[in-house]
């Protein structure tokens, strides 16, 4: 600050909204973070964990079904929050035992839950990512719904085609 004041290539006063749109921007992710780890505590302290851990158990065997849990469970979460970002925090203290029970690298967990969510949030047709869609086809003068672009979502799907070939086919 003091340089590019010295320079006098910024006026004081420019620095210091920029800093306070700065500082607005950490609010606003302060709080995502603060709500949901508030979401969190609730769902663990009342069971929640533990019964979606019990059932992904029940229904997935070995690693291979692990992994694949993984996946199912993130993309659950996306589809509940309607965030990827969420929906990795929320999923993490189930993969997290996932992974020691179906003995699985905690890097892979954390490319596991980061796939499944972006292919799961690039197909919710509420999801941020359609909705830009949506818009800028109407800033161009085009009415399409998200279910227009879903038979066109070529990334997403061949994302999933290719993470369950690497679970199935190119992994232990």
């Amino acid at each position: 600050m003091v340089i590019t004041l010295a320079a006098g290539n910024a006026a004081a006063t420019e620095m210091l909204e920029s800093v306070g749109s700065g500082v607005s921007g950490m609010f606003e992710t302060s709080m995502v973070a603060i709500l949901v780890a508030a979401i969190c505590a609730l769902i663990s302290e009342y069971g929640g964990f533990e019964a979606v851990l019990y059932l992904i158990k029940k229904v997935f065997r070995g690693s291979k079904g692990g992994k694949l849990g993984m996946g199912l469970l993130v993309g659950a979460m996306d589809i509940a929050t309607a965030n990827n970002t969420v929906a990795i925090v929320m999923a993490n203290p189930i993969a997290r035992e996932m992974a020691e029970t179906y003995h699985i690298s905690a890097k892979r967990t954390a490319s596991i839950l980061d796939t499944f969510s972006c292919i799961f949030q690039g197909i919710l047709p509420y999801g941020a990512q359609m909705l830009v869609a949506v818009s800028a086809a109407a800033q161009l003068g085009y009415t399409v719904s998200a279910f227009d672009i879903l038979p066109n979502l070529h990334y997403p799907f061949m994302l999933l085609i290719s993470s369950l070939i690497f679970i199935f086919f190119l992994q232990d």
